[in-house]
C-alpha cells in the first residue's frame, strides 16, 4: 500500500479486496476509482476540508500510485528516529510543531549519509549510528506554483551523545529535546504532523 499526506491528510492507495481491512479503523472516506479520478481526489484534499483523508480503491493500487506520481515533482530527504542509552528519543520543535530531524539530500548523497548529517547538524550532536531503515514517508507541498512530492527516508539511529543539544536556529529549529516514550505519546502526538505521528506509532509500538 502507498500513502501520501496532502494537507496533513492521508491519501491511501489500496486494492478493492484490501478495503475491508481499513473499515472501522479509519476516519477516511472510501472512494472507488469508478467514482472519482485520482486528480479529483488530490484536489479534494488540497482545496477542501470535506474529508479527513481518502482511501482510494482500485484494481491496481500500483498503477494508481504511478498516475499520482506523474502529477508531482519529486524531492528527496532523509532523517532519523534517534534513541540514546536511556531509551529516550530525539525530537525537534520547528514552526511550533514537534518533528524528527531531517533534511534534503545533497547532490550525489546517499539517504544514509544525508540522514546522519542532518541529525547531527540540526541537533548539534556527534554523528549517530544507523541501526536500520524503518520507513519512507511521502507528503506534498506547493513550490513555485508546482505540486512537489517529498519522499523522506527514515532510519532508526543510536546516539551516545551526553552533551547539550544545540538546535540549528538557521533552520528554524526552536528546540531539540530527548523524550521518553511516554513523553512522546503525551506531548508529541498532540502537536505533530500526521505523517510523523503515524511513523512514531509504527516505530514505538
Amino acid at each position: 500500500m502507498h500513502t501520501v499526506f496532502i494537507n496533513d491528510k492521508p491519501l491511501r492507495f489500496v486494492s478493492d479486496y484490501e478495503a475491508d481491512e481499513w473499515k472501522g479503523n479509519s476516519s477516511s472516506v472510501f472512494i472507488s476509482e469508478k467514482d472519482m479520478t485520482i486528480e479529483d481526489a488530490v484536489l479534494d484534499l488540497e482545496e477542501t476540508e470535506k474529508h479527513a483523508g481518502i482511501i482510494y480503491m482500485s484494481e491496481s493500487p500500483e498503477a494508481s500510485w504511478k498516475i499520482f506520481l506523474s502529477y508531482c515533482r519529486l524531492s528527496e530527504a532523509a532523517g532519523g528516529l534517534v534513541v540514546n542509552e536511556k531509551q529516550e528519543y530525539l525530537l525537534i520543535l520547528r514552526h511550533g510543531k514537534w518533528d524528527l530531524p531531517k533534511g534534503k539530500l545533497e547532490y550525489d548523497e546517499t539517504p544514509e549519509a544525508a540522514a546522519v548529517r542532518e541529525v547531527s547538524e540540526e541537533c548539534g550532536i556527534a554523528p549517530p549510528e544507523i541501526i536500520k531503515p524503518i520507513e519512507k514517508t511521502f507528503h506534498t507541498y506547493e513550490l513555485k506554483g508546482k505540486r512537489t512530492l517529498k519522499k523522506t527516508h527514515w532510519f532508526l539511529m543510536r546516539s551516545t551523545n551526553a552533551g547539550e543539544l544545540i538546535p540549528q536556529r538557521e533552520e528554524d529549529i526552536e528546540e531539540a529535546r530527548w523524550m521518553t516514550k511516554e513523553e512522546v505519546l503525551k506531548s508529541v502526538f498532540a502537536n505533530t504532523y500526521a505523517s510523523i505521528k503515524e511513523l512514531l506509532e509504527k516505530s514505538l509500538g
